[in-house]
C-alpha cells in the first residue's frame, strides 16, 4: 500500500440521516422533553475546564500542572477527558498535563462529519498551537486513542519524547481481512447499537434504557457528568461516526511511517483481555526498538480506571528515562 494513501471510506448515510429526522419529527415531544433535560444537566455538570477555539470548532480542555514535558492523555473510543480523572492529578505534580474532549464528546459540542485518526490529529495539533504548549510531548492513549497517539508520534516525531500505550486497539483489528469472523461479527454488532442510538437519541430513548456513551466505570463523583454528557445526541452521533471511520482511520496508521527507534515506548496491556487481544497487543511490543510491554494481570481494558497506579507508575517510569536536553 502506497504510503499515506487510504482507500475506504465511510461515513454517515443520507438513509440513516433521513429515519433519525422523520423519527424526530414523529417523536417531537420526546424530543422537547430530551432537549430540556440536556439543557438542564449541562447546567447542573459545569466544564471542567474551558474551550478553545482552534479555528474550525472549538474543544474543551482542562491543563494542569507545570513544567516539561507536556503529558497529553487521549481518550478511547466514545471517551471523554473524564476518564483520566483518576490519572491526571498525580501527573499534574510533575508535569504540564493536558487532557480533553474530541469533537463531539465530552463538553465539545461539535462533531465531525468524519471522524478519522488524522482529523483528530489535526485537531489536537491545532489545539495545542492554541495553547501554547511546547513540546516535547509523551503521548498517552487507551485503546482506540492509542492509534491517534502513534498517528501523531509518526507526523512530528521531533516533538515526541515518549508514548505510552494503555491497552491500545491495534490497527489490525480494523482491517477485514485481518481479523477473524468473530471479530468481523462483533464489529458489526458495535455498528447496528451505535446506529440505532445515533437514530433514537434525539428523543431520548438511550436516557431510558440507561445506556450512555462513555465510561461505566468510574466513581460515581465523576461517572455522573459522564452519563448525562454520554446521553446527548450529538456524542451517539460522534461515536457511530467515529465507528464507521475506523477502517479508515487503521489504513492511515498502517500507512504512516514507521516510529522513531530510538523513542521510549511502553504498551500497557490488561491481563484479563482474551488470548486473541493478547496475541494482538504482541503485535504493539515492535514499534520502537525502546518498546516494553507491561501486562496488568488484575485488569480490565480501562486499565486508567481499574488500576490507575500502574497507568501513573508506567508514565512516571519514562519520565525518569527522558533526556529532556535533546529537546530544548
Amino acid at each position: 500500500m502506497e504510503k499515506g494513501k487510504v482507500v475506504c471510506m465511510m461515513k454517515i448515510s443520507r438513509f440513516d440521516r433521513s429515519i433519525r429526522l422523520i423519527l424526530s419529527l414523529v417523536g417531537f415531544p420526546l424530543l422537547i422533553v430530551q432537549y430540556l433535560i440536556t439543557v438542564y444537566e449541562q447546567k447542573k455538570h459545569k466544564p471542567t475546564g474551558w474551550h478553545a477555539d482552534i479555528g474550525s470548532r472549538k474543544l474543551h480542555v482542562t491543563v494542569t500542572g507545570h513544567g516539561s514535558p507536556t503529558i497529553i492523555l487521549e481518550a478511547g473510543m466514545g471517551g471523554c477527558s473524564l476518564d483520566w480523572a483518576l490519572v491526571a492529578p498525580a501527573l499534574s505534580t510533575k508535569a504540564n498535563v493536558i487532557t480533553y474532549d474530541r469533537a463531539g464528546f465530552g463538553w465539545s459540542s461539535e462533531v465531525l462529519d468524519h471522524p478519522t485518526c488524522s482529523a483528530y490529529v489535526d485537531d489536537l495539533r491545532s489545539l495545542l498551537r492554541t495553547l501554547g504548549a511546547a513540546p516535547p510531548y509523551l503521548l498517552v492513549g487507551h485503546s482506540y486513542g492509542g492509534m491517534i497517539m502513534r498517528l501523531f508520534a509518526s507526523r512530528y516525531p521531533e516533538e515526541v519524547c515518549g508514548l505510552v500505550l494503555v491497552d491500545a486497539t491495534h490497527e489490525s483489528r480494523y482491517l477485514p481481512e485481518q481479523t477473524t469472523a468473530g471479530r468481523q461479527k462483533q464489529l458489526f454488532s458495535h455498528r447496528s447499537q451505535y446506529r440505532l442510538g445515533y437514530m433514537l437519541s434525539p428523543l431520548g430513548i438511550p436516557r431510558w434504557l440507561k445506556q450512555h456513551i462513555g465510561s461505566k466505570r468510574l466513581p460515581e463523583e465523576w461517572l455522573a457528568p459522564v452519563r448525562a454528557l454520554g446521553y446527548k445526541a450529538s456524542a451517539y452521533r460522534a461515536v457511530y461516526a467515529e465507528l464507521l471511520s475506523t477502517t479508515e482511520s487503521s489504513l492511515q496508521v498502517a500507512a504512516a511511517e514507521p516510529l522513531k527507534q530510538d523513542l521510549p515506548v511502553i504498551v500497557l496491556s490488561a491481563g484479563k483481555q482474551n488470548e486473541e487481544w493478547q496475541q494482538v497487543q504482541r503485535k504493539l511490543t515492535n514499534l520502537t526498538k525502546r518498546t516494553n510491554q507491561i501486562i496488568v494481570e488484575d485488569s480490565w481494558h480501562s486499565i486508567h480506571i481499574h488500576r490507575p497506579d500502574a497507568v501513573i507508575h508506567a508514565i512516571n517510569r519514562l519520565l525518569d528515562e527522558i533526556d529532556l536536553s535533546s529537546y530544548r
